[in-house]
């Protein structure tokens, strides 16, 4: 196939067609993602719950907010929503439940700030800690 065709079924054959579009590539050259920081949200509870996850950077344009929407045992993972860096992380539960912790994510090999909630509470933990032992909560 030549360039031209291969471009044109990519959607490429227009010039422009992707200016300002793509501002990052998911990935960097050394292959790894360049928002290296996933949350995953896990639900214990019974019944249907609302969990709402707010994650605030050191800078004011880092952070991550989400409303998730949990039967029990559901699991529900946003990947490389995140730079690895310092961050507050607010966690509510529709039922009046919450908790803050501040965590230090770094460049480990996984990076997800872990938010578990169910009748015993709200726990936030994570797969990478910063040198310093991570949570300062």
């Amino acid at each position: 196939m030549n360039r031209r065709r291969f471009a044109a079924l990519l959607g490429l054959g227009g010039f422009g067609v992707l200016g300002g579009c793509v501002d990052r590539l998911p990935l960097d050259d050394g292959g790894t993602p360049a928002k290296p920081v996933s949350v995953r949200v896990r639900s214990y509870f019974d019944e249907r719950r609302v969990v709402s996850v707010d994650v605030e950077g050191t800078r004011a344009e880092e952070g991550f907010e989400d409303v998730f929407h949990l039967w029990p045992g559901r699991v529900v993972t946003q990947e490389n929503v995140l730079e690895a860096g310092t961050y507050h992380v607010r966690v509510e539960v529709d039922n009046d439940m919450w908790r803050a912790a501040e965590w230090r994510m770094y460049g480990c090999p996984t990076n997800t700030i872990l938010v578990d909630v169910g009748k015993d509470g709200v726990g936030i933990a994570a797969t990478c800690r910063g040198t310093d032992g991570g949570s300062t909560a």
